[in-house]
């Protein structure tokens, strides 16, 4: 089956941090899958279309705050599109990807 994604993506086991108002609280999710595109988060529930802030650890290069768009569900996880990444924050995030895929 040929992969269809827009972006290389990496496999990755990282504490999520969601945030609202500034305010960033540590749940059970955990990021499991990465792109510079977005993410799969497990055990995280939202409604389709809603808005999320994040915060997650990139190992060896520190963390990335961003907002995302949660686009679908499957299996217990939540798939979001980030939005506002900034360029450092995508420079690291793409060098991640690369030296991990």
């Amino acid at each position: 089956m040929e992969e269809n994604r827009a972006h290389k993506r990496v496999s990755i086991h990282t504490e999520v941090w969601r945030g609202e108002d500034g305010i960033f609280s540590k749940g059970n999710e955990r990021l499991t899958d990465l792109s510079v595109g977005g993410a799969f988060i497990q055990g995280a529930g939202s409604t389709i279309g809603g808005i999320l802030n994040l915060r997650f650890e990139l190992p060896g290069t520190g963390f990335i705050t961003c907002t995302a768009i949660a686009r679908h569900t499957r299996g217990g996880g939540l798939g979001v599109e980030f939005l506002d990444l900034s360029p450092d924050n995508l420079e690291r995030l793409a060098a991640f990807v690369d030296e991990n895929s």
